[in-house]
């Protein structure tokens, strides 16, 4: 037997046997890329077959990651310090340690109908930490602001929350604020779904309707929490024409249940 022989034949054997299975793997991953490739128009073409329309424009975040933040404690030392500059000309109060609550000297007038501006200047020269609000909306007769970070909102939270109160006359006349702090990012940042996967999962889950318009898609955070330590998770905030908005978790691109829905069904 020429074990010479029958040593060069198992070589070429295992030598062909590998270049086969690079062969497949090469073959199954240009597969799976056509495939993946195909799966983002199908959920285009879907949503255009319904009449759903969204902005050309829609945002092109990667990866993001938790938050951890803490409910501010306020306290009558930080007031005292605060009335006789930033909080001047109003009668404030601590209330449940949490919460700041303010009572206006002199009311403030806004515009008809209101602008987002209008209250830019006064917010960031007599709110604590006032430039890190972004307007939300204008209901009856409040003006809500939510915190945000690195230009993010934290989305219909109550920690992080400056509501301004009007009158019969539409002045402002009192606010109240919450302040969330010792923000932190936390774990490594993680792939994130696309802003179109999102939308089609709002759609096939029946949050959106037939001929919807959606009219803003930008990634914040949520917290489910109601305690003063939170996690917060990034999140798709989908608004809709009509001024609804929903909520879709940016990690696992699960609905988002908002603290009113979960009231109704309790």
């Amino acid at each position: 037997m020429d074990w010479n022989k029958i040593k060069t034949i198992f070589i070429l054997a295992f030598l062909i046997l590998d270049i086969y299975l690079v062969y497949e793997y090469m073959r199954l991953k240009e597969s799976s890329q056509q495939f993946e490739y195909k799966q983002g128009p199908s959920a285009e073409k879907i949503l255009s077959s319904y009449g759903i329309t969204y902005p050309k424009d829609l945002p092109k975040n990667a990866k993001d990651q938790y938050l951890s933040a803490k409910s501010k404690t306020f306290s009558k030392e930080e007031l005292t310090k605060w009335e006789k500059g930033l909080l001047k000309g109003q009668e404030v109060t601590i209330i449940d340690s949490n919460i700041l609550q303010s009572i206006l000297e002199k009311p403030i007038s806004i515009g008809q109908p209101f602008k987002e501006t209008d209250l830019t200047a006064y917010i960031e020269g007599h709110i604590l930490n006032g430039n890190q609000y972004r307007f939300w909306e204008k209901k009856d007769k409040t003006i809500t602001y939510y915190q945000q970070y690195n230009g993010k909102t934290f989305y219909q939270n109550l920690n992080g929350k400056l509501t301004f109160y009007l009158n019969e006359e539409n002045k402002i006349v009192s606010y109240e604020q919450t302040f969330l702090e010792n923000i932190k990012e936390i774990e490594e940042e993680e792939n994130i779904s696309r802003p179109l996967d999102a939308i089609y999962t709002l759609f096939t889950n029946s949050y959106i309707d037939n001929d919807s318009k959606i009219k803003k898609v930008e990634l914040g955070y949520y917290s489910q929490q109601y305690s003063t330590t939170q996690v917060l998770s990034p999140t798709w905030s989908i608004l809709l024409d009509n001024g609804e908005n929903l909520f879709v978790n940016a990690l696992d691109n699960q609905i988002i249940k908002t603290k009113s829905e979960q009231i109704k069904l309790e």
